[in-house]
């Protein structure tokens, strides 16, 4: 009974052994699993300030002395395996990946699960291509096609993670396969399905790192709002979701809000991201057109970018948003000097190139920065504008156009676009079109001289000189030493009936530029009908001497400008006065257009030879069917030989002023016969140039935080259940001291005496 006691007593105490071993070992089994979650937390995040954080060691070191005891109380010899297992997985959790590896290495006999490790380790030490065959080994586990997707796209093979990720099953990952799927589209270049895989993650697990994914996607493909509301979900807990948060509403042009939100954070402790908050203000304030404010932190920001230009860049659109072109211009070749594939520097130092008038160099930095180009981004309507006008003024329209175009479509109120497309229809002679642009631009900009003189001009083409009298008034009230808009002041006073004042503003500008021929052919008009006036008056001297000036007008003229034909028109009126009727009729051919066919028909009328008049007269008409003078002079010729009629007529309703029409022409009043002689002003169109206003915003920070999310589901393993073996205490051997006396025998002890 007694022995049956001692049994049940030795298996208890064994039994209670156990389970002290297990607890120590669960504690030990909590604390790492517990500073995991952290571990992996920090590769979710892609923050590896968790694993280094004080709290974070702290709780590293009492696992570590957990399992220091726990070793110390129940390790053998034969549990070597597990010991060195545990402790290069104690070692991942204190960051030595390379010390971890190593101890892995170390076990001669590696099962499916410390192979497992052993890849996830490998996977730890960037030797993706060793990891893979450990993972595949270790198919059954939970996490293993996870972490085998990981070290495929991390060696970069994209196309391989992609086949693994559309084909192996998975169980539950908490959106880890979907986010890691996502990513691998997303390198792909396959935004649409990275957007569909990171969604699918997010509805699994809404983890920041998911969002800020799928934000990143839908930024590139220019969908800001959408990535605006995966920002703002994290933005308020997590540092770099506020700094993308922010730079999305940059890129949505919510400038106030991504002020707001930057400064917010320059104003916490954070220092991570304070390069990219100072970047992000200058953009704010460059956004804002608070130049000088956006200048200030470019230049905070340039030191802290010390391989990316982008602050230095800023600063140079700020100058050259200020038109300081040449200093901008320094600061751009320093760049391109260090990086030419840099387009916004490039597409910059176009604009200064533009800014000094180098078109052709211009054109070169435009071509090579042609993908920023942005046909959908509203405020790059001046880079349209800049490359359109360098290519017109390099004789190059059929490309203006288009540019042109685009830059009205992005912004209708850009009044140098629509300047511009008038100029090219006034040069394809489309003066209807050309008219209804420059109006458009005249509504929106009321204080550049020249387009007022253009429009003046185009009214002119049109014989509308009542409006052109305002309009050239316009011009002269804003820059009265504009030569062309003198010259269309001339005319619409001549045109006004006011022939002294016109007569004595042309003697005033020929004499101040002798050279100028439309002036100069404008003088001579002027004369021609002061001729007439003379004749009218029966002053038939004045009348000879004033068409004498009109005619030195015309051959001077002619003689500074000889390819200017239309002045022979005017000249052969002058012969006609004169009577020299095969004169004038050489002249009229000499620029045989719908003006001379009038006037020769007008020629035979006036000697009776209605026939001829009325072949020339049709024949102009044909040419121009809705022309008022061909049409009153057809009129006139088919009631044959009433001239007094016709004189008396056109002289009274000539004498109606402020109205437009044929009844106001001078040509009606001045006419010698009834007829209307035309005349053929010159007039030149300004090629219109504007100061440029630059906008140059430079793209927001496009994060290529690409990061995969692995799981490593490591697990501590434990010792064999027994006690650890104590050695036995020796006791120490001690020979015998018997002390033996002389005469003794072998036998040991005391002989007694026998008593009989």
């Amino acid at each position: 009974m007694k022995r049956g006691w001692v049994v049940v007593l030795m298996l208890f105490g064994h039994m209670m052994s156990n389970s002290v071993q297990g607890q120590n070992f669960r504690e030990c089994q909590r604390q790492f699993e517990t500073l995991l979650r952290f571990f992996n937390q920090s590769f979710e995040e892609n923050n590896p300030q968790l694993i280094r954080s004080a709290e974070y060691r702290t709780h590293l070191m009492a696992l570590q002395k957990a399992y220091q005891t726990y070793d110390k109380a129940y390790y053998n010899s034969n549990d070597s395996l597990q010991k060195a297992t545990n402790e290069a997985l104690l070692n991942v959790l204190a960051g030595n990946y390379g010390k971890a590896l190593h101890l892995m290495q170390s076990i001669d006999t590696v099962s499916t699960q410390t192979g497992y490790y052993l890849g996830l380790i490998h996977l730890l030490n960037q030797n993706y291509t060793e990891a893979q065959p450990f993972f595949e080994a270790a198919q059954a586990g939970k996490w293993a096609s996870l972490n085998e997707m990981v070290a495929l796209g991390k060696a970069g093979k994209i196309n391989e993670g992609i086949q693994l990720g559309q084909n192996a099953s998975h169980k539950a990952t908490q959106g880890k396969w979907n986010y890691n799927v996502g990513l691998l589209y997303k390198k792909n270049q396959q935004d649409d399905a990275s957007v569909d895989e990171l969604s699918s993650a997010i509805r699994q697990n809404d983890l920041m790192a998911y969002r800020m994914l799928r934000g990143d996607v839908l930024m590139k493909q220019s969908q800001s709002k959408r990535a605006v509301a995966d920002f703002e979900k994290v933005a308020k807990r997590h540092p770099k979701a506020q700094i993308r948060y922010a730079n999305a509403l940059v890129d949505l042009k919510r400038y106030t809000e991504a002020q707001h939100y930057f400064e917010q954070y320059l104003e916490s402790d954070h220092r991570l991201f304070r390069k990219d908050a100072l970047l992000g203000l200058g953009h704010t304030y460059y956004g804002l057109n608070q130049m000088e404010t956006a200048q200030k932190y470019y230049r905070l920001a340039a030191p802290l970018y010390k391989k990316n230009p982008v602050a230095l860049c800023g600063q140079a659109n700020v100058l050259v948003t200020k038109h300081e072109y040449e200093r901008a211009q320094t600061i751009y070749n320093r760049i391109l000097t260090n990086d030419s594939t840099y387009l916004s520097a490039r597409l910059g130092r176009g604009i200064t190139y533009y800014g000094q008038g180098k078109y052709e160099l211009a054109l070169q930095d435009f071509a090579r920065a042609s993908s920023l180009f942005d046909g959908t981004d509203r405020t790059l309507a001046d880079i349209f504008v800049c490359r359109a006008y360098a290519n017109y003024y390099t004789h190059n329209a059929t490309k203006s156009m288009p540019d042109f175009e685009t830059a009205v479509r992005l912004d209708g109120a850009r009044y140098e676009a629509l300047a511009g497309i008038s100029g090219i229809l006034i040069d394809q002679k489309n003066f209807p079109q050309a008219g209804r642009y420059l109006s458009r631009a005249l509504n929106l900009e009321k204080s550049y001289d020249k387009m007022w003189s253009n429009y003046g001009n185009l009214l002119l083409h049109f014989d509308m000189f009542g409006k052109g009298y305002d309009v050239f008034k316009k011009a002269i009230a804003l820059n009265p030493a504009n030569l062309k808009a003198q010259n269309g002041w001339g005319v619409v006073l001549l045109e006004n009936d006011r022939l002294d004042q016109a007569k004595v503003l042309f003697d005033s500008l020929v004499r101040a530029n002798p050279n100028v021929p439309y002036l100069i052919n404008n003088r001579g008009i002027v004369n021609a009908y002061h001729g007439n006036r003379y004749e009218q008056k029966r002053d038939p001297d004045a009348a000879n001497a004033q068409y004498q000036l009109a005619y030195n007008d015309f051959k001077m003229a002619m003689d500074v400008a000889p390819s200017r034909k239309f002045y022979n028109v005017n000249q052969g009126n002058v012969y006609r006065f004169w009577e020299q009727y095969d004169e004038a009729k050489l002249s009229y051919k000499a620029y045989q257009d719908k003006s001379a066919l009038n006037n020769t028909a007008v020629l035979y009328a006036g000697q009776d030879n209605f026939k001829d008049a009325k072949y020339y007269l049709e024949t102009a008409l044909q040419i121009d069917s809705s022309h008022h003078v061909f049409q009153f002079n057809m009129n006139l010729l088919m009631k044959g030989k009433q001239k007094e009629f016709a004189r008396s007529l056109a002289r009274a309703v000539a004498s109606a002023d402020g109205t437009e029409g044929m009844f106001s022409d001078i040509g009606i009043k001045y006419s010698r016969d009834g007829f209307v002689t035309i005349y053929l002003y010159d007039y030149e169109y300004d090629t219109l140039h504007f100061p440029g206003r630059h906008y140059l915003p430079l793209p927001v920070a496009e994060y290529e935080e690409e990061f995969f999310i692995p799981e490593y589901d490591f697990k501590l393993m434990p010792y064999s259940d027994k006690k650890k073996t104590e050695p036995k205490k020796k006791s120490p051997n001690y020979k015998s001291q018997k002390v033996r006396l002389k005469g003794s025998n072998r036998r040991s002890g005391t002989r007694c005496p026998v008593f009989r």
